[in-house]
């Protein structure tokens, strides 16, 4: 609101007492904040931030993402602690709900896995539940993550994120348009979720509930020209009404992970796609690597999908594996090698 009125920071700086007292009789929030900071020379604020490894970066800086460049109401600026998202890489937002199941938190975990093996990265918003649960796994296979926090960076919202948030740090990087020393207020919340989807080139939604924060997500990304996907559910589970709207309102359905990562990363599938009708497999090859994805399949569902005896199933599965196509993942179960 401050920006809209005085048109820069500069012109914030330089105002004159008696007109902050003005906006601040009208009830505006940030004149406290305003007249701290002008209490504190700007070197010393800046010197300070640096300390703690917090950076910030105005829209007017070459570095800032391009993502959020063409937003009607993007931040002027983005404080943010480790780095901000690079623009060769897919970026995708997974949301969801707070208190999840344990099959969205294996759903989350999953796909964010998949996503990071890909080439992308996951950005979140650092919540427990789906939020955090995807985050984990990013950095756990060994990707990036992005928090974007409705706080200032130097506090850690929720409390037992902790470990996350200094992971994050080091796999990716904590970022908010709120100055250090923001306590997470409810009003933030909202607001910081039109940043979660404007870096994202797409948004999954896992569990959902019909009003939530997901789902503003998932508005913003819609209002933004971005692709908004759910997964969807039993029209009699809660956690699923948000998810099943979305779908209907016209958002891409997720039945699988091996479709999620084949509508993100269209150009990897189809150059994979060439690849493998480029490769010399006898018919029955053929039909148990068109049989496999990224999830792994037990030999019983392979005998029972390809309708081959077993002796057959095996020694294709045997070569396939010799030709570097396919991996056992555990006794007995097999998927195509990334």
């Amino acid at each position: 609101m401050l920006l809209r009125f005085f048109k820069s920071p500069e012109h914030i700086w330089h105002t004159e007492e008696k007109e902050l007292d003005y906006l601040k009789e009208r009830g505006c929030v940030w004149i406290e904040k305003v007249s701290r900071a002008k209490a504190e020379p700007p070197e010393k604020t800046v010197h300070r931030n640096r300390e703690q490894g917090i950076q910030f970066i105005s829209w007017e800086h070459t570095m800032y993402p391009k993502r959020l460049q063409g937003l009607a109401d993007r931040p002027y600026g983005l404080f943010y602690k480790g780095s901000i998202p690079q623009e060769d890489k897919k970026a995708v937002a997974v949301v969801g709900a707070r208190m999840c199941t344990k099959r969205g938190k294996e759903w989350a975990e999953l796909f964010a896995e998949k996503i990071c093996r890909a080439g992308g990265v996951v950005v979140s918003g650092a919540a427990y539940g789906i939020d955090g649960a995807a985050q984990w796994a990013a950095l756990q296979s060994k990707g990036q993550s992005f928090g974007i926090l409705g706080c200032g960076v130097d506090r850690c919202y929720p409390a037992g994120h902790k470990e996350l948030y200094i992971r994050l740090q080091q796999s990716g990087g904590l970022i908010s348009e709120y100055p250090p020393g923001t306590p997470p207020m409810p009003q933030n919340f909202p607001m910081r979720n039109r940043i979660i989807s404007g870096l994202a080139d797409f948004v999954v939604v896992i569990e959902a509930r019909r009003k939530s924060g997901s789902l503003i997500t998932a508005d913003f990304a819609a209002e933004q020209g971005k692709y908004v996907m759910a997964v969807p559910g039993r029209p009699t589970d809660e956690l699923s009404e948000g998810c099943n709207e979305l779908i209907a309102q016209g958002a891409g359905v997720v039945l699988s992970v091996e479709s999620l990562i084949e509508t993100i990363f269209s150009d990897i599938s189809c150059l994979k796609k060439k690849l493998s009708d480029d490769l010399i497999l006898a018919p029955a090859e053929k039909l148990v690597y068109s049989s496999l994805g990224l999830c792994a399949k037990s030999l019983w569902e392979l005998e029972a999908c390809t309708v081959l005896s077993l002796s057959e199933l095996s020694g294709c599965l045997l070569s396939l594996e010799l030709k570097g196509l396919i991996k056992e993942t555990k006794r007995g179960y097999y998927a195509r090698k990334e």
